[in-house]
């Protein structure tokens, strides 16, 4: 017999499964919060991410994801909300709603055919592995192509903020035994370029870090420039702040200008003609200036498009589009 406390009261219990039914369902519940407030705050901090490149945040979307099914207990609406929230403030991440459309058909599927909570964890957890067996490599594809056809040895390249798409194209040309010298910006407003500066050297390349607003001081030491691009229409591409200054550096100065990226960042449409386009919400202005005058007012964004005449070259893991004969 053991004595449980209620109130003010002590009860006598003499039946020990209820006892245990109890306290297995508080454990549950207390691991369902936690589950949840994990969740929660792995959103949070997506949401304030304003240095990882859109692979990235989208591989934190994706543990976020097993995070929340580890709860075994699956409420759509709240999934879906909480997801949403990442995209509507990431509308220009083309890998976002590549997987999001494809993971919300699944949660439809579900519902249509109303599958038991089990199942449909099963079944997302199929559906991440897939995607990622599917995707992980394409971008080591797409670099392999680049190095196939673009001369790295013994070249000085001009990169721009962080992408995991160079890391990839540096990582691949250092089992190469190719260690090009790097001239990586310093990417305002929050300087992720220092994040990849490091990664780079980390790999044995030698790294020249310089503001982005001096470009034209250096665009005669480097031979090219790579960037990555977080969608690419028919009529040019999306990037960080910054990226299309450097295009026009490089036209003036006739250096190539590369773009390397996987093929789910390709669109059917021009920028100008997308219907239904969310569009980039303003940043932090405290980025800019913190405590401003009244009288001034920081406008801040992250991206901007980069017309395609300006491109060389877009390097992708089943193709690659050569612009340098193509007319201004």
């Amino acid at each position: 017999m053991i004595y449980l406390r209620k109130g003010k009261h002590f009860w006598l219990i003499t039946n020990i499964r209820w006892v245990h039914k109890q306290i297995g369902q508080q454990l549950k519940d207390y691991f369902s919060i936690i589950y949840i407030m994990s969740f929660e705050l792995k959103i949070r901090e997506l949401i304030s991410d304003n240095y990882s490149g859109s692979a990235a945040i989208l591989d934190k979307i994706i543990r976020s994801i097993q995070t929340y099914i580890n709860n075994k207990e699956i409420d759509q609406e709240y999934l879906r909300l909480n997801l949403d929230k990442i995209t509507n403030h990431f509308p220009d991440l083309a890998v976002l709603h590549h997987f999001m459309q494809q993971f919300y058909d699944l949660l439809d599927e579900a519902t249509q055919n109303e599958w038991p909570v089990a199942k449909t964890i099963t079944r997302i957890e199929r559906f991440i592995s897939t995607y990622n067996l599917t995707w992980n490599e394409s971008i080591g594809q797409a670099a392999e192509r680049m190095e196939r056809l673009v001369k790295f040895q013994n070249k000085r390249i001009l990169l721009h903020s962080n992408s995991s798409s160079i890391h990839v194209l540096f990582e691949h040309l250092a089992t190469h035994n190719i260690f090009p010298s790097v001239y990586q910006t310093m990417s305002g407003p929050v300087y992720e370029g220092k994040l990849q500066a490091r990664a780079l050297s980390d790999l044995g390349c030698k790294v020249h870090f310089i503001n982005e607003a001096a470009i034209g001081r250096f665009i005669h030491e480097i031979d090219f420039a790579v960037m990555g691009a977080d969608n690419v229409f028919t009529d040019g591409f999306t990037n960080k702040v910054g990226t299309y200054p450097i295009a026009l550096v490089c036209r003036e100065a006739k250096k190539p200008f590369y773009v390397i990226c996987d093929s789910r960042k390709r669109s059917p449409l021009d920028f100008n003609s997308r219907v239904h386009a969310i569009f980039e919400p303003e940043e932090a202005k405290s980025e800019l200036w913190h405590d401003a005058p009244k009288t001034i007012t920081p406008v801040n964004y992250y991206f901007e498009f980069t017309r395609k005449n300006l491109v060389t070259a877009y390097f992708f893991e089943d193709t690659w589009w050569d612009l340098s004969k193509e007319g201004a």
